[in-house]
């Protein structure tokens, strides 16, 4: 099972222990940061992929991720 595959089926089964470990963890480094915040990768890389992202070397591309 590749890396994408493993990834999306976390998602989809999203009672598992892992993925609730993984969204804590996750939810807890959100909090540290401030309200906006640009990443250079995509939070959800396998969603990414199936929309058609392809990791390109841009330097201005770029995602945010905005809490309120």
């Amino acid at each position: 099972m590749g890396a994408y595959t493993y990834v999306s089926e976390l998602w989809r089964k999203k009672q598992s222990d892992v993925m609730r470990f993984m969204q804590r963890v996750r939810c807890w480094e959100y909090r540290q940061l401030p309200s906006i915040v640009r990443v250079t990768h995509p939070t959800r890389p396998d969603k990414a992929r199936r929309m058609g992202y392809k990791a390109k070397q841009v330097p201005f591309s770029s995602f945010i991720i905005w809490m309120s």
